[in-house]
């Protein structure tokens, strides 16, 4: 292996990991109570791991997937950071994106067209778009009731024939 040289880690102290496993938030975790390198955790509880995979017994994730998965997790948020903060953002860049998220919504759920929200809040063409996907269901639906019904050009084609 490509890893730092290992001792054997004591077996009160792989007791004590094997205990923790279907409880612990993470192996950063682990490795923090253990005092033990991450990768070492890593090491050490794999057999562990796959056991409890084969047994059914693998704990979840919040994501859904198995807990420990790699590259972190899309419904995670670190423990420092703030809920009303947008990963990759300044404060005032999030105040300001969550108040034009705001707005395009309202304009959405009112009815107006995706090429007038992005023109509204200057933004590029494709835009408005992205931000159906924060919509709640009821938005949606009501979205969808006063938004008159889109004909595709062979239905009008066809209706002129």
């Amino acid at each position: 292996m490509n890893g730092p040289k290992s001792k054997p880690v004591p077996p009160e102290l792989l007791a004590m990991m094997v205990e923790l496993l279907p409880t612990i938030g993470s192996l950063r975790d682990l490795a923090a109570i253990t005092g033990l390198h991450l990768f070492e955790v890593r090491r050490v509880t794999a057999p562990f791991l796959a056991i409890m995979k084969l047994n059914g017994t693998h704990p979840k994730c919040g994501c859904g997937k198995l807990r420990f998965h790699p590259f972190g997790c899309s419904g995670f948020r670190g423990k420092n950071t703030p809920t009303d903060h947008l990963p990759g953002h300044t404060r005032e860049e999030t105040k300001r994106l969550l108040q034009q998220r705001e707005i395009a919504i309202d304009m959405l759920v009112d009815g107006a067209r995706f090429a007038e929200v992005d023109a509204a809040l200057g933004m590029s063409k494709g835009s408005a778009i992205k931000y159906v996907r924060f919509m709640t269901a009821e938005q949606r639906q009501h979205r969808e009731a006063i938004r008159p019904p889109v004909r595709s050009p062979s239905h009008c084609a066809s209706v002129a024939a």
